[in-house]
């Protein structure tokens, strides 16, 4: 049996949302001021030279932004960190907030200092993929935060932010 093109992206969203990824908040400083986004696409690409990979659905709004920095950061996140994933997931989120606890590196991105880790980035290529952009990315710096301030990483599942190990 041949599934439709609906049909198609119906079961091929529904094998994602069972499928858990890891959360990331890309952030950079733009001529907009500071833009940032919540993305479950990040992946490790290559060591040498250390490279990542993640899409975006569209290139306006933050992501064309994003897209257009010299630099940006890749926050992978944990539990503790889902309400503002959640932020910075939707159109009009509160975001940059002091409460949320942003610093500014010294090269201009916004750095959410309490991520377990920050990856300093720039844009290798960045390949259209439907509606979507494909963006590799060489990493140039990393910031690390005490892993005793750290919880359980956290992930999407199921149209969800979850912590691993908490029940499905």
């Amino acid at each position: 049996m041949s599934l439709t093109s609906t049909d198609l992206a119906t079961e091929f969203k529904a094998a994602f949302r069972e499928h858990p990824a890891g959360i990331a908040l890309i952030t950079a400083d733009s001529s907009a001021g500071p833009v940032g986004l919540t993305a479950s696409s990040v992946a490790s690409v290559a060591v040498d030279p250390a490279a990542l990979v993640f899409s975006v659905t569209r290139t306006t709004g933050s992501a064309g932004l994003i897209l257009s920095a010299g630099s940006f950061l890749v926050h992978l996140l944990d539990a503790r960190h889902a309400g503002i994933a959640a932020e910075f997931a939707v159109s009009g989120g509160e975001r940059f907030t002091p409460e949320q606890g942003w610093a500014t590196l010294p090269t201009g991105e916004p750095h959410l200092t309490t991520a377990r880790v920050a990856l300093r980035c720039r844009s290798l290529q960045q390949v259209p993929v439907g509606s979507s952009m494909l963006v590799v990315s060489e990493v140039i710096d990393i910031h690390v935060a005490s892993a005793a301030d750290a919880t359980m990483p956290l992930v999407y599942h199921d149209r969800a932010f979850r912590a691993v190990g908490e029940p499905i």
